[in-house]
C-alpha cells in the first residue's frame, strides 16, 4: 500500500512540474539616439508594484543607437509592465531639467506614451497566459 502511495505522489508531483509553464518577454527598444552609456530596464509585475517602483528583476544592455532588443526569461502568467531609460552618462539615475523632466531617453513596453507623468497603467500592460512560451512588446525611446 505505501508504495502505491508513493508512486501515485510521485506521478502527482512530476506533472506539476511538467504543467507549471514559464515564458518569456521578448522586448524591442526602437530609436535609441546613440551608443553613449547603457539602456537601464525593470520589469514590474501588477499594477501594485508598478505604482510603488517595486521592480521584481531589472537588467541592463550596452546602448546601441537604433534598435535594441532584451529578454526576460521564467515568467509566471501574470501582468508585467516594462519601464527602462537610456542612462546615457552610466551614472545609475536619470537626469532630469530643473522642472523635473527627464533629460535622458525613456520608454514603456506596449509603446506607451507618457504625458506630464507615466503613461497609464492599461497603456503600458502586458498579458502572459499560461498559454504562452513567448511574448513580445516594443518601447521606442523618448528624448
Amino acid at each position: 500500500m505505501k508504495i502505491r502511495q508513493q508512486i501515485k505522489l510521485t506521478l502527482a508531483f512530476t506533472t506539476l512540474a511538467f504543467n507549471t509553464q514559464s515564458a518569456e518577454l521578448h522586448v524591442v527598444i526602437d530609436e535609441v539616439k546613440n551608443n553613449d552609456g547603457v539602456i537601464l530596464a525593470q520589469l514590474f509585475s501588477g499594477e501594485d508594484n508598478f505604482n510603488k517602483g517595486q521592480a521584481i528583476t531589472g537588467t541592463k544592455l550596452p546602448a546601441k543607437k537604433g534598435i535594441g532588443e532584451l529578454m526576460f526569461k521564467d515568467l509566471v502568467p501574470g501582468e508585467y509592465v516594462v519601464r527602462l531609460f537610456h542612462d546615457e552618462n552610466n551614472n545609475q539615475k536619470m537626469e532630469k531639467n530643473i522642472f523635473g523632466m527627464p533629460k535622458e531617453g525613456y520608454g514603456f513596453s506596449n509603446e506607451a506614451v507618457a504625458h506630464l507623468g507615466p503613461p497609464k497603467y492599461k497603456d503600458m500592460v502586458v498579458q502572459i497566459e499560461a498559454k504562452d512560451a513567448s511574448v513580445r512588446t516594443k518601447v521606442i525611446m523618448k528624448y
